[in-house]
């Protein structure tokens, strides 16, 4: 075996110690070492292309936790952090990443399970959000806790048993902020912003001969475009027959693209409240 299908074999990180040790195999690892195909940090070999986040945890022998386990479960990410956040055991001797890893953000945790699968040392997903709901922002470790229980990766009490220590108030506080029912980023931002705003909002209300409308402010419906998803014909033509529908029900629909709600969220307020003093009667959803 040479040394590119042992890192391969390993995911792409591997000790030093373990690497074949022929003296042909010796003189390809320096090659490679040279080349830049492979690097060294500390004790380990990693290849070029390997996913910073698993280097760190692999070195540090560590589980991926907050924003960087977020990404690799495939979790919605309000603004990404170009730091590695990894997770060690609290009663663990202080532990000084090498320089060769980057920036890396070590948390030392009361409840910290070991990585079962060595290719994908991953927080069990509670621990994960856990630590993202005292690490992150309200608003992004929201859209997190929302993603996450919108695919049903966790459960809000599962979330709630796993906020110890340090933060857990804070942390509670924005866990009672989130709601599954809310499908992506551009929904989950504009439910917070209007309920900051002092408005009632409902996600995810169906309603008959309409289906699934992103959020509901008494008369008001409001959709959250994005391009990935109404970009087609169909979807146009589906979006307007689902807007007259609404209309003829009473309802006042606003439609507001990700822009509109990240770059100035005052426009999507003073929409809403316009809209509302527009007295409507409809019925029930």
């Amino acid at each position: 075996m040479d040394v590119e299908q042992a890192l391969r074999e390993a995911g792409g990180v591997l000790r030093r110690s373990a690497l074949p040790r022929t003296r042909g195999q010796h003189r390809q690892l320096a090659e490679l070492l040279t080349s830049g195909a492979v690097r060294a940090v500390g004790g380990w070999v990693t290849s070029a292309d390997a996913s910073p986040a698993l280097v760190a945890a692999r070195c540090l022998n560590a589980t991926i936790t907050c924003v960087s386990a977020a990404a690799v479960l495939g979790l919605p990410v309000l603004r990404p952090d170009d730091r590695v956040h990894v997770a060690v055991p609290r009663d663990r001797a202080r532990v000084v990443p090498d320089r060769g890893l980057g920036a890396v953000v070590v948390h030392r945790e009361s409840l910290w399970t070991p990585a079962h699968k060595l290719l994908h040392p991953v927080a069990p997903v509670p621990e994960a959000l856990a630590r993202a709901l005292r690490c992150l922002p309200a608003e992004e470790a929201i859209c997190l806790v929302d993603g996450a229980l919108h695919r049903q990766l966790v459960s809000r009490e599962e979330l709630e048993r796993a906020l110890l220590g340090r933060g857990a108030g804070p942390a509670r506080r924005a866990l009672g902020r989130a709601d599954g029912r809310s499908r992506s980023l551009a929904e989950t931002c504009a439910r917070l912003v209007l309920q900051d705003a002092g408005f009632d909002v409902i996600p995810g209300v169906v309603i008959s001969g309409v289906g699934e409308v992103d959020l509901r402010i008494g008369h008001v419906v409001l959709e959250c475009d994005g391009f990935a998803y109404h970009s087609g014909r169909r979807e146009f033509r589906e979006d307007r027959r689902r807007d007259r529908v609404l209309t003829e029900m009473g309802y006042v629909v606003l439609r507001f693209t990700w822009e509109d709600i990240m770059g100035d969220p005052s426009l999507l307020i003073e929409s809403v409240r316009a809209a509302l003093a527009v007295r409507r009667v409809v019925p029930s959803a």
